[in-house]
């Protein structure tokens, strides 16, 4: 190869760089009231589905669904709290 298509090739591969890099910036950078929400709805489906299971398993019907429902929100506030609002 010839110096010109060395550096012809060096160029391309830069440029390729410079745009996986612009993409990838482009994919991580999502609102975060779209995260927030999406956190809150998965907190209160995973305290939904995990207190009717353990009511079915112990046959109590409200209890454990209530007191998954409430600790999976606290949960769910808690990440929220640690993602977004960074007290210091």
């Amino acid at each position: 190869m010839t110096d010109n298509n060395i550096e012809g090739v060096k160029k391309r591969i830069e440029k390729i760089k410079e745009e996986q890099l612009s993409i990838s910036s482009k994919k991580h950078a999502s609102s975060p009231i779209i995260d927030i929400a999406s956190e809150l709805v998965a907190g209160v489906i995973v305290g939904v589905v995990v207190g009717i299971l353990l009511d079915k398993l112990f046959s109590s019907k409200p209890l454990f669904l209530i007191l998954c429902i409430i600790l999976a929100s606290i949960a769910a506030f808690r990440s929220i709290w640690r993602k977004y609002i960074k007290i210091h």
